[in-house]
Order: C-alpha cells, then structure tokens, then sequence
C-alpha cells in the first residue's frame, strides 16, 4: 500500500536582515527573491491584510493583493480581494513584474514545478482540476464527470492558514478520512513513481488513484478496483471499477479511454473486448469504439476461427468480428469453435457443425464435449463413442449408467448365486442327517 503524505503547506518565514532598507520596516513580512520584495501588512490578524510586490527602492509594482505566494518558474500565485460568487477567493499567478500571467479564476493552485502546477475550479456540481503550464495553457484536464458521486461542491470544505490565502486546501471528508484531489507525495514514493515503467497505482484509504511518471494525476482518487494483473484487460487497456460498474483506462498515459458504464466485461481475445452493458453484450476495441452493437444476452470470445457463440432469447449461433452471424441462431445452445468444430444442441440432442453451419455428425449424441483436442467423446444409447474431425466413431466403452446397470447386475447375480449355492448346501446337510 502507497502512504500519500498531505498536510497544508508550512508558512514560510520572510527573512529580515539588518541591512534591509528601512522603509521595509512598515511591512509586516517580507521576503527577497531576486530583485524584487513580495511584502504583507498584517492590520488586524487572519482579517486584515494585504500584500504587494515592490522593487528594490520600494516602489509598488501591484495594486494590493490579500495575498502572494512563493515564486517558482518566475511566477507567484496570487489572490485579489475580490471573491466569486460564493465570496471564496480566486488564485491566478503574476510574475516579477507584477504582470498578470494567469488570470485569478481558480479556487486552489500550487506554486508550478517543472514548468506545471495544479488547479481547481468549479465543473458543474462538482471541483475539477487540471494542470497549466506557466502561459495557463492546460496540459490535462482530469475528467472529473466519470467520477459523479465524487468532489461534490455541496460537500467540500475550504481550508486556509491565518493570514494564508494563497494556502488553501479544497478537502472532503469520508467517514472521518480526508480525500482531496490534489495529492503530494512523499519523497520516496516520487521517486518510485518517476522510476516506474509507466502509470502507477496508489491506494488510499481503500480507493486508488493512478499518476504518470510526470507526477500529473491522471484518475483521482475515487477508484473502487483496477486490474494490474490483466485478468480482464489487454490490448493497451486496464479495466478498472467505479460506483458498481466498469471502464477502462490507456495503461501507458492512465487516461480514461471509456465511461464507467459496463457491468461485465470478459478478457480481450482477438483486438476485442465483450463487455455488457443494461444486460446486453457487446464489443468494443482498445479505442472503447463500439464495433459489435449491444445485442446479445451471452456471448464467448472470438477464437482463431473468427467465431464467437451468440444468444439471443435462449438461441445460440455465431458471429465473426464484424458481427455478421455466420451460424444463424437456431440452436438451443452453440459452444465456441475450436479445430473447427463447434458443439451444437437441439432440444436434448447433441452434434457438431463446421464454420460453415455444415453438420459433421447427426445431432443424435444423448451427452458430448467440445473437441478441445483432435478428438472427443460423446454418447449415444448408453454407448461411448470416440470421434474424430471428420465425425468418423470409435467405440470404446458404455456410459456410466451402463456402467452402474451392470455393476448392480452383476452384484445381483453374485448374491443370486451366492443364495443358491448356500441353500444346496443346507439342502444337503438336512438330507445327511436324515
């Protein structure tokens, strides 16, 4: 299980020197980076405050700010005293300059690192988040709508540090556990992750999360299951599990490739993936394009033959990968073809029929399995029999309730026999004595 470390950042204390200049001393805080101050005067504490950028003879190079954060890449995030409509603040950032670079329209950011920091802002009825670059372009945007019952604006909590706006943290709570939807990892697991072969897989809490190599998220936190080991995946996908259904996601950039709307799935055979969808199968490809429609009410994956077995209202027959039926839907059952043959049953009889719908034995067998192998056995009349491809038997034994007829008559005889010698014998000592 990977330990996610979150905690609202610690304040940073703003450095003081005695060489400083001496009109800095009507400032509360202040702190250097370069050329320029970014300073805070603090009137009435976590109520009344506000921050400006200045150079180094003081002059103000922004109108006043509640607050400025810490510069990296050369900008600083900042929050103005007007708020949204909810009266929460907004965060954009500026650079040395005290030019605007990104417009203040998010509810939450971080400084950038690496050329990219997180946002968050409102997306409907829920908080979305997505990552800019530093000229506010986005790189991704998590698609927050898959994830509906989740980060609801109605249930989450704004947390800011006194005197901090450009601290604040959007958080949920989930039976006393804290979910958020930007993460920070520790040390260690950053380097796991930058390390890995290609997206990871992180739990918390009992829901997963999947972040690239870049350390962008990719899913949020809100996952019921995924599927490392491939049991149900393939062809570049990874199924994986919200709110009782499923979807699936690219394994090499983690982004969702389909909605969570499949309640069964089967393992990819041949480029396609059954999946079922309000009680009907279909199949899609590693795309998520639909290329058989939603039809059928069982379905098996397509084997070397091109054939898959189909139902609809209790009747099997086959299809190929294009969906054109092959075998029409007359049979009371149809298995999946393998060395060209497929099992087929009419009412209680069985046989077998080629790719071609072309009978290879009369549909007169009483029990019968598939031809997983060169040969097969099935019965008839109580008799086993062994066949081969071209449908040709071989006899090699009764059934098993010939079987169980015989050992009971056999068991009957001996105890016939057995009665008849001891009742001779008794015969013959009572004949002795007189």
């Amino acid at each position: 299980m990977v330990v996610i470390v979150f905690q609202l950042q610690a304040l940073l204390a703003f450095k003081s020197s005695a060489q400083n200049p001496s009109w800095l001393n009507q400032y509360s805080e202040h702190q250097l980076y370069g050329n320029v101050y970014v300073v805070k005067k603090i009137d009435i504490p976590c109520r009344t405050y506000s921050s400006f950028i200045l150079d180094k003879n003081g002059n103000k190079l922004t109108p006043a700010y509640k607050d400025i954060g810490d510069f990296s890449d050369g900008l600083a995030e900042f929050v103005p005293f007007e708020t949204d409509s909810q009266g929460q603040g907004l965060h954009g950032f500026i650079n040395k300059k005290g030019k605007v670079i990104v417009e203040p329209v998010y509810l939450g950011t971080d400084k950038f690192y690496k050329g990219k920091t997180w946002v968050i802002y409102p997306a409907g009825k829920q908080y979305g988040l997505s990552y800019i670059d530093t000229t506010g372009k986005t790189l991704y945007r998590i698609p927050i709508e898959y994830f509906k019952n989740d980060f609801l604006i109605a249930k989450a909590k704004i947390a800011f540090l006194c005197n901090r706006d450009a601290k604040e943290d959007i958080i949920w709570w989930k039976k006393d556990e804290l979910y958020l939807l930007n993460w920070n990892f520790s040390p260690f697991i950053e380097k796991e992750i930058k390390e890995s072969s290609g997206i990871y897989h992180f739990l918390y809490k009992g829901k997963y999360g999947i972040v690239d190599k870049n350390l962008v998220l990719k899913i949020p936190v809100a996952l019921d299951d995924i599927d490392p080991e491939y049991k149900f995946s393939g062809q570049g996908m990874e199924r994986v599990k919200y709110g009782g259904k499923y979807g699936y996601i690219n394994v090499f950039t983690g982004e969702m490739v389909t909605p969570f709307e499949f309640t069964k799935t089967r393992k990819p055979t041949n480029g396609l993936f059954w999946v079922q969808k309000n009680k009907k199968w279909g199949c899609i490809d590693k795309t998520g394009k639909v290329r058989i429609p939603f039809l059928y009410d069982e379905a098996n994956g397509f084997t070397a033959e091109n054939r898959s077995a189909v139902s609809i209202n209790g009747k099997f027959g086959h299809i190929d990968k294009s969906g054109k039926i092959r075998t029409p839907l007359k049979y009371d059952f149809a298995s999946y073809f393998h060395n060209g043959r497929s099992l087929v049953r009419i009412k209680d009889k069985y046989g077998y029929i080629d790719v071609n719908d072309k009978l290879v034995t009369p549909i007169h067998y009483d029990y019968a399995l598939p031809f997983d192998d060169i040969t097969t056995t099935a019965n008839r009349h109580g008799l086993r029999y062994e066949l081969t491809l071209d449908g040709k038997e071989r006899f090699v034994g009764f059934s098993a309730g010939w079987n169980g007829l015989f050992i009971l008559i056999g068991v009957v005889l001996i105890v016939y026999i057995n009665s008849y010698f001891f009742k001779r014998s008794q015969k013959r000592k009572i004949t002795k004595l007189k």
